[in-house]
């Protein structure tokens, strides 16, 4: 985990994964082993990680899709 990262309650994972700065995990998502979360990405509740996500993104879903990018100084929701 990087700085001002964050993992909510009732995430799983696989295993050693790599999150980057400013991102976020949410609530029950499931990240198997290996996988990296890049910078300033957010992680939708409940979705499933298979492979690795960009920075700058939001993914959701099962498998977690990029659904939409991120730019400095957006809010997380």
């Amino acid at each position: 985990m990087s700085d001002f990262s964050s993992i909510a309650p009732g995430v799983t994972t696989g295993g050693n994964i790599s999150i980057g700065e400013f991102s976020a995990v949410s609530l029950g998502a499931n990240v198997i082993h290996g996988i990296k979360i890049g910078k300033h990405s957010v992680i939708g509740t409940g979705s499933t990680v298979l492979t690795n996500i960009d920075d700058y993104v939001v993914a959701y879903g099962t498998p977690a899709k990029i659904i939409r990018e991120r730019k400095d100084g957006d809010k997380y929701l």
